[in-house]
């Protein structure tokens, strides 16, 4: 079936695919990346990617974790030059709590000061984990020498220098100004009714 795209009141673009499946896939897909960070704010797209599973107002990390992959389902996210993706693939009578739990960690992220502290800490653990990889710094060392001074030639996790004077509410200002819905786009697909898939994402 051709995609149904449609864009909401609010400004979010629902992308729906019914097709014949067991299970459904959703995932809501921000145009937040390392292309849009300065030197002074490298990884903070991948620093964000993080510490949105660590809980909201209303869901503890535990909760979150439980909600999908305690039924079965996969649960994870990345970070690219251009984009932040969170997404979820769960059995189809799971999709309006897949969908209400991603929109919560979208618009509700509590960026706890103990989390974010432990946060950067594996952060910058993972970054020194790239150090030891060959592929990874020829990779890297590639993407400096095509974009020089360009923010397509950093690393998407960022480094020391930028990642240890951040606080959560730089965080929380990148947030405010990438994580909305005119900035976002929502795809579901699988076995789900689309008009109630929209609806959801309309009252979410």
């Amino acid at each position: 079936m051709s995609p149904r795209c449609e864009t909401l009141k609010s400004g979010l673009k629902v992308v729906l695919v019914p097709c014949e499946a067991e299970s459904v896939a959703v995932g809501l897909f921000v145009r937040s990346g390392s292309r849009n960070e300065s030197k002074a704010t490298a990884g903070i797209s991948h620093f964000i990617e993080h510490m949105l599973f660590k809980g909201t107002e209303k869901r503890s990390a535990l909760d979150i974790t439980r909600a999908i992959e305690g039924r079965g389902g996969m649960f994870n996210a990345y970070t690219s030059e251009e984009t932040t993706c969170f997404f979820a693939h769960v059995p189809d009578e799971y999709l309006a709590e897949a969908m209400d739990i991603l929109i919560d960690m979208f618009r509700n992220a509590k960026l706890d000061r103990r989390e974010f502290d432990k946060e950067k800490a594996v952060i910058l653990e993972e970054i020194k984990m790239y150090a030891d990889e060959p592929d990874s710094v020829a990779m890297e060392n590639l993407q400096a020498c095509l974009f020089p001074g360009h923010p397509l030639g950093r690393p998407v996790a960022g480094s020391g220098t930028s990642l240890v004077p951040m606080t959560p509410e730089d965080l929380r200002r990148w947030i405010e100004k990438h994580y909305t819905p005119r900035n976002s786009v929502l795809a579901v697909a699988g076995r789900f009714d689309a008009a109630k898939a929209l609806g959801m994402a309309d009252r979410l």
